[in-house]
């Protein structure tokens, strides 16, 4: 059961397959909710302290689930609301695994290191394929173009950021 998730999950992120394709399940999306709001708070630890990294973890979690039941919402299709969520926390929690030893790299070696413009450079790579991932499960879930998924995924970011930002006491 693992594997054919995980190989359903690696085909959204290569664009072979849709939010369509994940299984209809509220406790799975419960599960993967958790999941991504756990990998978040890991990704948030080098910079922060404990607490503000657990905060932003479970801040971008129900942003994440907010929003994607918003545009649904708005485009007349929030029945697919559990399979497009599902489908954008899975791919998010590959791609924040992915990125937590380039994290956690920086952060110990220091942003002054000449590597660590190649780590940029790789975080840059899976910030613009985590970006295109979401475009894709987006363009599927509302039904229009790449360009409209991009300007989703983009507004997800950016609302998710400024709030965060917001929300979230800012270390001195």
């Amino acid at each position: 059961m693992l594997s054919t998730l995980w190989e359903l999950f690696l085909s959204i992120c290569c664009f072979s397959k849709g939010p369509e394709d994940v299984p209809m399940s509220r406790e799975f999306l419960i599960l993967s909710l958790f999941v991504y709001s756990l990998v978040s708070f890991i990704l948030a630890l080098p910079g922060q302290p404990v607490e503000i990294a657990l905060l932003s973890g479970l801040i971008d979690s129900f942003l994440l689930a907010f929003l994607c039941y918003f545009l649904l919402y708005s485009w007349r299709k929030p029945e697919r609301w559990v399979q497009v969520t599902t489908a954008l926390t899975c791919t998010g929690i590959i791609f924040s695994v992915a990125a937590i030893p380039l994290f956690y790299l920086l952060a110990y070696i220091g942003q002054e290191e000449p590597v660590a413009l190649w780590l940029f450079l790789l975080v840059a790579i899976l910030l613009i394929w985590n970006v295109a991932v979401m475009a894709h499960i987006m363009r599927h879930a509302l039904s229009s173009s790449f360009a409209v998924g991009v300007i989703a995924a983009l507004f997800y970011i950016g609302v998710s950021t400024v709030s965060i930002n917001s929300l979230v006491p800012q270390q001195n």
